[in-house]
Formats: C-alpha cells, structure tokens, sequence
C-alpha cells in the first residue's frame, strides 16, 4: 500500500466534481463523492487524457476519521475539486480537500475547505462494491 501522499499522485481530479459526500459514525469514514475519478498511470505522473480506468461515480474514501471540518461552515460543496492536500500527522494524515461551492440562482461562488484527519484513504468503484483501490 502506498503512502497517501504516492498514492493521491495516481488520482486526477482536475476538471472533475463533487456530487455529494457521506460521513459514516461508526465505521469511522468520509466518502466524497466524485463525478468521475481518473487514474493516472504514466510513470511520469501526467494525467494523459487515459479513461481506461476512470471510475464514474466513484469515492475518495477516507477512513479511520478522527477530525472533519467545513471552511466556511454552510455552503455545500458542489463543484470543482480545486485540489487535495496531504501532512502528516503523529499517526495519521491531515487532508484539506478544497472544493468549489455555487450557490444556485445567483451563481455566486466560493471555497470550502474539507479538513479530515485520518489515517489513510482509498478509492471506492460502484461497479466493484466489495473491493477497496488502494495501489
């Protein structure tokens, strides 16, 4: 298993958004539900327009979720994914997942920052329910 900050490399999320997320208590996890997730395979770490492995409707899932917070708290978060960060933390991971939120009617705009302390994360593929991505 590759560390988070090797394995979010082998995601591209540049022009992709988020549809919604989950957050599940007791299995201690956060989903973000993403409206197509591409894997980038090229040794060189560039997304080359390969949708050979895409997951449509896929999730970024975070488990062992000890912290979560939404920057400003209210809007949703309902548009571009602006981009994930990773730091480690004493036994886990900090991720700051920035995405873009518009506010229907007006097409006002404006950031959140999704802040999740967890141990690691994994890819989740509707169309394989049972298997956790992780490489």
């Amino acid at each position: 298993m590759k560390p988070p900050e090797q394995f979010l490399q082998t995601i591209y999320l540049g022009d992709r958004a988020c549809k919604g997320y989950a957050v599940d208590s007791w299995k201690q996890s956060f989903s973000l539900l993403v409206d197509n997730i591409s894997r980038i395979s090229d040794p060189d770490g560039i997304w080359r327009f390969d949708s050979s492995h895409d997951i449509p409707n896929g999730c970024l899932v975070f488990e062992n979720v000890t912290a979560l917070a939404f920057a400003p708290a209210g809007p949703l978060p309902n548009d571009y994914i602006l981009g994930i960060s990773v730091e480690p933390l004493a036994g886990s991971y900090l991720f700051v997942i920035r995405v873009a939120s518009v506010e229907s009617g007006s097409g006002n705009s404006c950031e959140v920052a999704i802040s999740v302390t967890a141990s690691g994360l994994y890819l989740a593929d509707p169309s394989r329910p049972d298997e956790q991505i992780r490489e």
